[in-house]
């Protein structure tokens, strides 16, 4: 029943200055200079508000301490601009599985962009994030970190103003098996709040990155500085790396002695030929388990996986599995022990498409347990990074991206090299 910032009264303000370096074994750069001015206020009623301001951006959060548990019905995230600027805006594809906003929460996070005044923004689509507003002098790409027990962050106009608004996707009260081969959880029914948390925290970073040129925004450190610290002390085994990837060409080789297709055979070639050439992954993209079954101890009988992680072990080749977000998620920590007994190196979960509460859980989750066992992670059609490589740095990698695969079912007009240079700027600024 509480509405924070309404009759606010600030009890106490502190600020400070910061001037450190974050060591980054994976990322971008070795080490990410974390300079900033900050300000607290904390107001009666057991809240406040975290400031920060960089040389190339600006960001705000809230943080409550309170006992026990709370329900969070909605945040009012308001973005006023002073002159109507041009965006570029990543809208949310239409997932046609509930009514009105709600149809946009069943997304991929994978399209162009649409470039428009803020005034023209959708009142009736959800844009997910990053976005981009160009003030003319500088560019303020927009986004969100250290995203951990929330929802994620989608953007909408529904004033046609000068404004943009925050829009989070409510708890799911009821979830189906479904959508692609049975891997996906298919949300039926919301609660009518978007969190039930901790009461005391502190929630995502509203992220400003700022840049006079370009070229900095590709640059920019804002969404890592801004994660929570790494919870994994020894990195050592986490090692990124290349991969030969199969799916791409339907598993098509020629000038072989047996039939391509899912079989070791034809991994084994991929081995081969990784390993030829330095590549240190293959992954085994859907098809090695049983289809439909969402099951990933069900290996098809044409696949030897012990087999195969020997060969490639041999050959100094990782093996990587590919797995439904359903299938890894039911059954999470026998798959992810079974396997990492066995040699695999880490998964690509794929298929969550979604950014509730419940999904940010399962990144974290599946963050933790694979970094138990030792393995590593690639989360394909995911949100976008909001910090998660920086607090479990086996995370290496979100293909949140239009990428080209979508050049397999895309109309022809679909512009991919417009995007192909805009994207670095924009979705890449919250991460790899």
């Amino acid at each position: 029943g509480d509405v924070y910032k309404r009759q606010a009264s600030v009890r106490k303000a502190s600020a400070k200055s910061v001037d450190e370096i974050i060591e980054a074994p994976f990322y971008k750069r070795s080490a990410v200079e974390d300079r900033y001015n900050s300000l607290t206020l904390t107001f009666k009623g057991d809240y406040g508000i975290d400031f920060r301001a960089y040389d190339d951006g600006a960001a705000y959060r809230f943080r409550t301490s309170m006992k026990d548990e709370i329900t969070v019905t909605d945040e009012l995230v308001d973005i006023r601009f002073p002159e109507d600027f041009t965006t570029l805006v990543p809208y949310a594809r239409d997932g046609k599985k509930e009514p009105g906003l709600a149809r946009y929460y069943f997304n991929s996070f994978e399209n162009t962009y649409s470039t428009q005044p803020v005034s023209k923004v959708a009142d009736d689509r959800l844009a997910f994030l990053p976005i981009l507003a160009d003030a003319g002098t500088a560019k303020i790409v927009i986004t969100e970190a250290d995203l951990e027990d929330y929802p994620g962050m989608y953007l909408y106009n529904p004033t046609g103003g000068k404004a943009l608004r925050g829009n989070f996707a409510p708890y799911p009260a009821k979830e189906v098996q479904g959508g692609h081969n049975e891997l996906q959880l298919l949300v039926t029914e919301r609660e009518d709040f978007i969190a039930r948390t901790s009461g005391t925290r502190t929630f995502p970073w509203r992220v400003f990155a700022i840049a006079g040129r370009d070229i900095q925004l590709a640059d920019n450190d804002m969404v890592y500085r801004l994660a929570a610290p790494s919870r994994v002390e020894d990195v050592s085994w986490i090692k990124p790396g290349k991969v030969a990837w199969e799916w791409w060409n339907a598993s098509n080789l020629y000038d072989v002695d047996f039939k391509a297709g899912i079989n070791n055979e034809t991994y084994k070639y991929y081995i081969w030929f990784a390993s030829q050439h330095g590549i240190e992954y293959v992954i085994l993209d859907e098809g090695w388990a049983v289809n439909k079954q969402a099951d990933l101890m069900q290996v098809v009988p044409e696949i030897d996986l012990e087999e195969l992680v020997e060969y490639g072990r041999e050959r100094n080749v990782g093996i990587i599995l590919w797995a439904g977000y359903y299938a890894f998620e039911r059954d999470m920590e026998r798959v992810v022990k079974h396997y990492a007994d066995m040699g695999v190196k880490g998964f690509k979960v794929d298929f969550m498409d979604r950014d509730d509460q419940r999904m940010v859980d399962f990144l974290h989750r599946a963050a933790e347990v694979c970094a138990e066992h030792k393995m590593l992670l690639d989360f394909h059609g995911v949100f976008k990074p909001t910090g998660l490589n920086r607090t479990w740095p086996n995370v290496l990698n979100y293909e949140g991206v239009f990428g080209l695969e979508q050049l397999k079912w895309s109309a022809e007009s679909t512009d991919m090299v417009k995007y192909d240079v805009t994207m670095p700027f924009i979705r890449m600024v919250a991460g790899p």
